[in-house]
């Protein structure tokens, strides 16, 4: 529904919404929604909004004025009238050739149809302190200050909001003549049975990860279900050479490794999608939070802020002194250094998700707590979170690059990588022009700026973008890698840690140049194998990670850290129920089945105040991770309940004192009834579409697919014997995806392997890789001399399916084919290394030992070169594998090489 929203939203603005068909901007920044018949009607307001700037929504958006000239009764009840606006005020707006205020064309002056009663009302103190004072205004002076505070707690904890869970919202004070009549607005905890829903939908962490897993399956479903043919290649070259502002010759332009990576990052992206219907708070600092800031709360009684803060900054320094190897008397650095207590007005611990340039430019960072940030930055404007409008921006940002290409890996929401190198080929064009034309499709069509950085590799082009910032793009060439990679801060390389980079400096290094003048060797030594390779390589602008196409979800989860307060085992339980039914909701939606179960729990510390510094956060915590693994895998929510209640009984832990619960299901197996095809197994696939004359006669066929090493959605494109069709007959001179060009030849006037043509090995390899691209060849054959369907019996036609998969192919190819998986850049599927298995223990069996023993080294040492742990599982599986057959057979293993 989101892609198709989008869709109609792009359409929009690609035909009557374009710049050039407007007449003014009087719209500019308002979005409308129409609800029932209006007068002028709904194409009309479209067409007007279009012409002056606005935007026409087919489907209602949070942020849209309603449009209507009459509601029904059941819509004035349930649904908010502070925007639902007649239609004259589009109308007049345009006559008068200026934006006039909505209020003044509200269809419903009051909320929903009440009369409205005018009464004064008093300020929330004003009414506590009155009723402080009639309760407690015969208690002695002593006892008086301390049970007003008490009860000021008392009255301030049925209003408060966590600042990083919910918006505070405006409270109303009402005088009601019946006190026992009055209700009071309860803060929830997690004993309440509609707890975790309303936590789901007000959680800025939920909704962040969530979209950064939308958008990853997003891309996967672009690739799955994509012929791979991009119509809109055309438009947008002219495009680009319509606005070409390369003034100088960019065609000599090299990037390492002779490819063209391309990162995209929306600037200060939260903060942009809120600002384009707050124009006016352009140019000025502003942050995206929960908290509105400076406004200071009752202090509650049993917090103790700076025994809690301490406790975290020992744990910092333990941790880091342990790593560094040096004793436990350094001082670091927090982001709590600066927080106050939560009676004073920078003592707001809500933190900021996202902050403009402005507010960077007076030291606010994102992440930052609001109290801190207000001390650098007192004028500081606070603005809501929008992720309607965030779904929106970034569904448009990868429905932008999609038309273009699909060899994308998604980051986030609002970042990706792109390869451009075959596209830049395809277009022929230069990179500057490309950057420049893809930054202004993006920021016409969002109304959000990005960036871009060009580079080699992953690496390169992250950095690139960092220097591309704010609204530009950098172009990270062969001869810049050596002298832009000496000056960069190591804190900056992906990977590097609070806790590396401290150690780093402790040996005197802060750069990546100084770090180059250490051996592989040392840095293994204080950093550890894996670690110090990696930086031996990234402090140098090396990258041997390639892109990942295609994401595979490794675990599913649901954790819950605030509001954990139980006052028995019952509610405990309770939760788990509830936590477990929403990990089993989020199994279905990704249509996986998990073995290992985990229960992750967060204990308040033994010296940690009974009160957290954040309201109803979880405070300082011993964190404990418990795991049980079951026979089979599943996605059952009475097994998984049962499991994770099992697990939490064991622990023996009084429920008063969790402060965190979450969920976690790993060792995961898909049950998509559409089975996702890996590259071989999609190029065997295609082969198996391909009807040569040999095998109209009968010959001898290279390559066929053994219906058993197919997924169920695979075994639909084999024919069925038993009801054969008319096909139009091959040329006998084809191009085979794998030999090249071969010639026909009759049973009986050959023998032995098909001839190769020399010619033809550049368009093997290009068909192939495209084949483990994922795209089809078909359109690419030429398919002649249909007068041969008439000479033959239909019987003939009819395709056979003999040697299995990789038996199929010579065996000078077998390797050729790996090499091209490997190169791939994309993750392995479980159906290709099936095949490798398959093909290996095949060998096995008809004793080609010799063979055997090159394949195994040869995939073991790719795999150990790619540095990739995705494909470690690969390496394990083939080689135990081919042991078991080598022991089935022979009764013993086979030497391979460590």
């Amino acid at each position: 529904m989101h892609a198709k929203i989008a869709k109609l939203e792009q359409q929009f603005c690609s035909g009557i919404g374009k710049a050039e068909n407007q007449l003014s901007n009087i719209f500019n920044g308002v979005s409308i929604y129409v609800n029932g018949f209006t007068v002028p009607s709904a194409d009309e307001l479209k067409e007007l909004m279009a012409k002056h700037g606005g935007i026409y929504h087919t489907y209602q958006r949070s942020d849209d004025y309603i449009i209507a000239s009459n509601l029904p009764d059941t819509k004035v009840k349930n649904m908010s009238l502070a925007k639902v606006v007649k239609p004259e005020w589009i109308t007049d707006s345009i006559s008068a050739n200026r934006l006039l205020d909505f209020k003044d064309y509200l269809l419903y002056r009051n909320s929903r149809t009440q009369p409205w009663l005018n009464f004064n009302q008093k300020k929330r103190s004003d009414v506590l302190e009155h009723r402080i004072h009639k309760n407690y205004h015969t208690i002695d002076a002593n006892k008086d200050y301390q049970r007003k505070e008490e009860f000021k707690d008392k009255e301030s904890s049925f209003i408060m909001c966590n600042e990083n869970f919910i918006e505070p919202q405006q409270q109303s004070t009402a005088l009601n003549v019946n006190d026992s009549k009055k209700t009071q607005a309860v803060t929830k905890s997690a004993a309440d049975p509609n707890f975790i829903s309303e936590f789901y939908n007000n959680s800025r962490l939920h909704h962040i990860s969530q979209l950064g897993a939308c958008f990853k399956q997003y891309v996967n479903d672009l690739r799955e279900e994509s012929n791979f043919e991009f119509p809109a290649h055309d438009e947008f070259k002219s495009k680009i050479f319509s606005i070409s502002n390369t003034k100088k010759n960019t065609s000599n332009i090299v990037f390492q490794d002779s490819r063209v990576i391309m990162h995209i990052d929306m600037d200060c992206f939260f903060v942009s999608v809120g600002l384009r219907n707050k124009p006016e708070l352009r140019g000025k600092p502003v942050a995206v939070t929960h908290s509105k800031g400076g406004q200071p709360r009752l202090k509650r009684p049993g917090v103790d802020r700076e025994t809690e803060f301490n406790l975290y900054k020992q744990k910092q320094i333990k941790k880091l002194s342990k790593a560094m190897g040096i004793a436990e008397d350094m001082k670091i650095e927090t982001r709590i250094d600066n927080i106050t207590d939560e009676d004073d007005k920078y003592g707001s611990m809500s933190e900021i998700a996202s902050c403009s340039y402005e507010a960077r430019a007076k030291g606010v960072k994102n992440g930052m707590f609001m109290g801190a940030a207000l001390k650098l930055c007192p004028d500081l404007q606070t603005i809501p979170y929008d992720f309607e409008g965030y779904k929106e921006v970034a569904y448009t940002l990868y429905n932008t690059i999609s038309q273009y290409t699909l060899d994308i890996e998604a980051v986030s929401c609002d970042e990706m990588y792109v390869d451009c190198t075959e596209l830049l080929k395809t277009l022929n064009v230069s990179v500057h022009d490309f950057a420049f034309a893809i930054r202004d499709e993006i920021k016409r069509k969002t109304g959000c700026p990005c960036s871009t950085g060009f580079g080699g590799n992953r690496l390169q082009a992250r950095l690139a973008t960092k220097q591309a910032k704010p609204n530009g793009q950098f172009f990270l060439t062969s001869d810049l890698v050596d002298e832009f990679m000496y000056n960069i801060n190591l804190r900056e390389l992906p990977g590097v840690g609070r806790q590396i980079s401290t150690k780093l400096e402790s040996l005197g290094h802060i750069t990546c140049g100084s770090l180059q003048i250490l051996s592989l060797a040392s840095l293994q030594h204080h950093l550890g194998i894996k670690v110090g390779a990696q930086l031996y390589d990234q402090c140098r602008g090396c990258d041997t990670h390639p892109l990942t196409f295609h994401t595979v979800r490794k675990s599913v989860s649901a954790e819950v850290n605030y509001g954990i307060r139980f006052d028995n085992y019952k509610q405990c339980e309770e939760f788990l129920k509830q936590l477990s039914a929403e990990v089993h909701s989020r199994m279905q939606q990704f249509k996986v089945v998990g073995k290992c179960i985990t229960l992750k729990l967060m204990v308040r510390a033994k010296d940690a105040p009974l009160e957290t510094a954040k309201f109803m956060g979880h405070g300082f915590c011993d964190p404990i991770s418990k795991s049980t693994t079951l026979q089979n895998a599943t996605n059952d929510i009475n097994i998984i309940t049962k499991e994770v209640i099992s697990i939490c009984k064991k622990q023996n832990i009084d429920p008063k004192e969790m402060r965190g619960i979450g969920i976690q299901i790993t060792k995961l197996d898909s049950i998509n009834s559409k089975q996702v095809r890996g590259p071989i197994n999609k190029f065997f696939t295609s082969k198996a579409s391909l009807k040569t004359e040999d095998q109209l006669n009968n010959t001898e066929t290279f390559c066929n697919i053994d219906q058993n090493n197919l997924g169920t959605g695979d075994r639909k494109n084999i024919k069925n014997p038993s009801t054969p069709k008319k096909h139009n007959a091959i040329s006998p001179e084809i191009k085979s995806p794998v030999l090249g060009t071969v010639k026909s030849s009759i049973v009986g006037k050959r023998r032995g392997r098909p001839r190769f043509v020399k010619a033809e090995a550049s368009t093997s390899q290009n068909l192939m890789s495209k084949f483990l691209q994922g795209k089809s060849v078909a359109n690419e054959i030429c398919v002649k001399k249909e007068s041969i369907k008439e000479q033959m019996p239909e019987e003939a036609l009819v395709e056979k399916v003999t040697t299995p998969g990789l038996l199929s192919l010579p065996w000078e190819n077998v390797r050729e084919l790996l090499r091209a998986w490997f190169d791939s850049g994309q993750s392995p599927k479980p159906c290709d290394v099936e095949l490798i298995v398959a093909y290996l223990k095949g060998m096995v069996t008809s004793k080609n030992i010799d063979k055997v023993y090159i394949l195994v080294n040869f995939i073991k040492r790719r795999i150990h070169g790619m540095k990739n742990d995705m494909w470690n599982p690969v390496e394990k599986c083939v080689v135990e594998e081919v042991q078991n057959a080598m022991l089935a057979v022979y009764g013993k293993k086979l030497l391979i090489n460590n």
